[in-house]
């Protein structure tokens, strides 16, 4: 069985990459744009536009691994369904994060900060994932204390943050939590 619903998508980032609806800066999520001046399509834009080749290679080679493997669990529908939903849902609590940050801090770049790319939707698929099937990645002999994957995808969002400081900290953070409230949800739709 092919993945249509992963195919479909990644073929849409690329499209979107070579042929955008607008520039990356006209595409990308902030607060002041959707929430202030009323751009409320950023919501399913920004998604699908990456700022390079190398971040659209990444983010697409990811997501065909992640993708791949969640439609052949679960079917192309549904996978095509909950991948929508993961990248509506988490650019709304990304905006909501970024508002409450300006509200908190009383820095208004939190209101300003723009973002692009297919990563929260990652972040969100690796969540899920790990939180309902982890496994020991690390284990001290006869302690009974083990490291788990449950907690590694927050550790690949730190990492990326040290290391890659353009990249959107709390659009991957987002993704988390929007990937954990599918994990834990009563419907779960028999994900992951």
């Amino acid at each position: 069985m092919l993945p249509w619903a992963t195919l479909a998508l990644v073929a849409l980032n690329v499209a979107l990459f070579w042929h955008p609806l607008r520039s990356p800066r006209g595409t990308c999520l902030s607060v002041r744009m959707v929430w202030d001046q009323g751009q409320w399509e950023r919501l399913f834009l920004a998604p699908f536009h990456h700022l390079s080749a190398s971040h659209l290679l990444l983010n697409m080679a990811t997501f065909f691994c992640l993708g791949r493997q969640m439609e052949m669990e679960v079917g192309s529908l549904k996978t095509g369904a909950v991948l929508l939903a993961l990248a509506l849902l988490g650019s709304m609590l990304y905006l909501a994060l970024n508002l409450l940050l300006a509200a908190t801090t009383g820095d208004s770049w939190y209101r300003d900060h723009c973002a692009v790319g297919f990563s929260g939707v990652l972040f969100s698929l690796e969540a899920m994932g790990r939180q309902v099937d982890p496994f020991p990645v690390a284990a001290m002999a006869n302690s009974g204390f083990a490291i788990t994957t449950r907690w590694l995808c927050l550790l690949e969002c730190l990492i990326l943050a040290v290391f890659s400081p353009r990249s959107s900290l709390m659009g991957h953070i987002s993704g988390i939590l929007v990937g954990l409230m599918f994990a834990f949800a009563p419907f779960r739709l028999g994900i992951a």
